[in-house]
């Protein structure tokens, strides 16, 4: 019964999607998160009912709460209802003129000064990380070592690393800023070109540098969804985004475990027999290493039905959260686990090693859960669904072809993903830092430029954007 609401609730998805695109919306925000919810927990939930312990990382919890019941698909169907519910409730007219009124406009000008000045913070902090753990190669060869918790930094100002993901999204800025000025037919320089070459180089080692998957999809999917807001031809690079995501998410993972893959010596023996075999075994693998990074959040839902009101505490990581954004080690204290250890030994079976990372979460589904309920739950989704709302309106860019308010937008859009996911403010605030710091530092190089100045909208340099003084003819 439980695959059929599944079943139920995609077709539900891909319908309300359809008929949103037919009457003429664009791909904005409530399209992210249909096709998030669609994947999270429609194809995950029916991978994992096929395919069984093979597409999933937890094993423990998968062995013991299994793949859910006809309960769990009945909830995240609910909870999906209720949000699209809340979003559909009509907004304020105040808050709809808003939008329209121009002040949200980015110029060119003060774009790429933010650009530059987050470039500048993420190569400095990454230099400084590649001397303190010994060179360039180093960095890439003990990137995983680093993130498991395995080789530990000393270094009291280590909290520095959070900023190095300045060069991600210094990358993602310049190219917002040059595809807006393409899409105003405007001169693109050499210089522009050689500038985002640089901001690409750089990125990379970084990404490198980080042993994770997401430092490379998340770029990916800001530049697709900037392209294609400012008129960008969605066929063209949908195919091309999507294939490089599957690359990154399947095979990066491939390569990062590949000493602990069961399967790796029938695929070596596959690889030197038969040609065919092996590249379907890569891509099996693949698909495996790739389905395994979305099943969290599902799997811990279920696991989340079977644990107690409160168990993990009541809003316990709220709590904590001003705690966790002080630097530990410059200050000589020790941040406890508490409710992430705890998590995650519920649905690891095992209490992590001391020093080791790779704390477990319980996803959004599973958060309001063990906090609130079901009346709760369902009644926080629809709540939701009026904040989602909110954010669509309040920064959704009044000039259509305005690329960096789109990269703004975007921004608080998979914000909200990765809070759908994970289920904890502190990956919203935390380890997105960078990506609010760069909002507030356009929104305040916007605000001085719109003193007394309103924009013309003609570009004539990726440095420079022509304005007229309010009143002049």
């Amino acid at each position: 019964m439980a695959f059929y609401i599944y079943i139920l609730l995609g077709l539900l998805i891909v319908a309300l999607e359809l008929r949103r695109h037919r009457a003429g919306n664009p791909i904005d925000a409530m399209t992210v998160f249909n096709c998030s919810y669609f994947v999270l927990f429609v194809f995950v939930p029916i991978n994992v009912i096929w395919l069984g312990a093979d597409v999933l990382r937890q094993q423990y919890a998968y062995e013991t709460f299994g793949e859910g019941d006809t309960d769990t698909a009945l909830s995240l169907f609910l909870c999906y209802l209720l949000f699209c519910l809340g979003y559909w409730v009509k907004s304020p007219n105040r808050s709809e003129s808003a939008v329209h009124d121009g002040r949200n406009y980015f110029p060119v000008k003060s774009s790429v000064r933010v650009a530059k000045i987050i470039f500048f913070l993420g190569v400095l902090t990454t230099v400084i990380y590649v001397i303190q753990i010994g060179g360039v190669f180093e960095a890439i060869a003990k990137a995983s070592e680093v993130r498991s918790g395995e080789l530990v930094i000393e270094s009291k100002y280590i909290g520095y690393r959070h900023f190095a993901q300045f060069s991600a999204d210094a990358l993602v800025l310049f190219f917002a800023v040059i595809v807006g000025k393409n899409a105003r037919k405007a001169n693109i320089t050499k210089r522009d070109k050689v500038f985002l070459l640089c901001a690409f180089v750089f990125f990379v080692f970084y990404a490198l540098s980080t042993g994770g998957r997401r430092p490379f999809i998340y770029p990916v999917i800001l530049g697709f969804l900037v392209y294609t807001s400012v008129g960008g031809r969605v066929k063209k690079v949908a195919l091309p985004a999507l294939a490089l995501i599957f690359v990154i998410a399947g095979l990066g993972a491939t390569v990062s475990a590949i000493g602990s893959v069961d399967n790796l010596p029938e695929l070596v023996e596959l690889s030197r027999n038969d040609e065919n075999a092996s590249w379907l075994a890569l891509f099996e693998l693949a698909y495996d290493n790739a389905s395994q990074g979305l099943a969290d959040s599902f799997i811990h839902f279920v696991g989340a039905q079977n644990a107690k009101l409160w168990q993990f505490g009541f809003l316990t990581d709220i709590v904590n959260l001003p705690r966790d954004f002080f630097p530990s080690q410059l200050l000589g204290f020790e941040r406890s686990r508490e409710m992430s250890q705890e998590v995650t030994e519920f649905f690891l079976g095992r209490a992590l090693d001391d020093g080791m990372s790779g704390e477990e979460t319980l996803g959004l589904h599973g958060y309001f859960l063990v906090n609130f309920g079901y009346v709760g739950m369902f009644a926080l989704f629809f709540l939701l669904g009026l904040f989602y709302k909110w954010i669509h309106v309040r920064l959704k860019p009044a000039e259509p072809k305005d690329a960096v308010g789109w990269l703004v937008y975007w921004w608080a859009a998979l914000a909200f993903f990765v809070y759908l996911r994970e289920g904890a403010l502190i990956f919203v605030f935390k380890q997105q830092l960078t990506w609010w710091v760069t909002i507030a530092l356009l929104w305040h190089f916007r605000s001085k430029r719109s003193e007394g100045l309103r924009p013309s909208y003609a570009i004539d340099c990726i440095g420079s954007v022509s304005t007229k003084q309010v009143g002049q003819t």
